[in-house]
């Protein structure tokens, strides 16, 4: 006999000794925003017939095309649906896709608009066993160096002795990455590689941090592939937490191995407030570039945001209001 059994927030479905749990969860979101053009599509040149060169319309890679200028309005959702599922022998058995519409803006983060619009036919499904789990999603998972460094097909994650191991492949590009994350005598020490970076070669990093009271440091090197050095910046930070809703963060940067560059050439400074529903961050940076963030907590899922990005010298910067609901 199958039974059916619908809720609000889960359908379980029984048939005979099997059994799943499936589960329904994801946001949606408007926001008026200004990008100062750049969700506008660029020029490029096709050619040139006799003495006209001919422009074409093309759009930025990552970012949405658009005739819009000036403050225009974005709406959004992404729904999430999750199936589950353990037999007998405690091998747990999970599938998972997500749909979704619109552009969703990452104000605190790229500033980019991202397009919510992932085929339900791009399934990941992850196979968990004794606290190790294999999941497989064609071009789904991220580079574990860099989420922006080529999509991955197959993660393997667990632990061992303690530590957090990942490491992921696209075997068909043969390309891999890895993380490995921990704690020496109080500190807490990342690794990350790959074998696919920006410029396609080897990459690694360690990061590491040390919490003492209010008081945390953290340092971080980095080697990547380009041949002059410029990406391998080093950092060292510290972050201090006044009471349990203010905090002040201050991260000093060697920007690569470039003649010249030393630490403090260039450094991000922060203050931040959380308190009663309400955050708020305020950041600025060698090149007087300036961040204010500001978000409350509606309840039920719902945060009302505002964001003011000004990049001194650059035509980037970002003002956006908007609300997010998560469900």
């Amino acid at each position: 006999m199958k039974r059916i059994l619908l809720t609000s927030t889960s359908l379980v479905l029984a048939a005979g000794f099997a059994s799943a749990d499936v589960s329904f969860s994801g946001t949606a979101g408007i926001a008026l925003i200004d990008d100062n053009g750049a969700s506008v599509a660029k020029t490029a040149t096709l050619g040139v017939v006799g003495t006209t060169t001919v422009p074409a319309v093309a759009p930025v890679a990552g970012v949405l095309a658009s005739t819009r200028d000036g403050m225009f309005f974005e709406s959004y959702y992404d729904l999430d649906v999750t199936a589950t599922a353990e037999t007998d022998n405690g091998i747990s058995v999970k599938v998972g896709f997500d749909m979704g519409s619109g552009n969703k803006i990452d104000y605190d983060d790229d500033d980019k608009l991202e397009a919510q619009g992932n085929s339900i036919g791009d399934a990941d499904v992850a196979v968990t066993y004794n606290g190790w789990t294999l999941t497989v999603d064609n071009a789904g998972l991220d580079n574990l160096f860099d989420d922006s460094d080529g999509a991955q097909d197959v993660k393997l994650s667990g632990t061992i002795a303690g530590w957090s191991v990942a490491v992921t492949s696209d075997e068909s590009a043969s390309t891999s990455s890895y993380k490995l994350a921990g704690a020496v005598g109080g500190v807490s020490v990342t690794l990350t590689g790959t074998d696919n970076d920006d410029n396609g070669g080897d990459a690694s990093k360690v990061a590491v941090s040390y919490a003492a009271g209010a008081l945390t440091l953290s340092a971080s090197v980095e080697d990547e592939s380009k041949a002059d050095g410029s990406e391998d910046d080093s950092t060292v930070g510290i972050k201090y937490a006044m009471n349990d809703a203010l905090s002040l963060s201050y991260t000093s940067i060697k920007p690569g191995s470039r003649t010249g560059d030393d630490f403090g050439d260039e450094w991000d400074a922060k203050v931040s407030y959380s308190a009663a529903g309400v955050s708020a961050s305020f950041a600025v940076d060698e090149a007087d570039a300036t961040t204010v963030i500001a978000e409350y907590t509606l309840g039920n899922g719902a945060t009302a945001f505002a964001a003011i990005h000004d990049k001194a010298g650059t035509a980037s910067d970002l003002t956006a209001i908007g609300l997010n609901f998560a469900f």
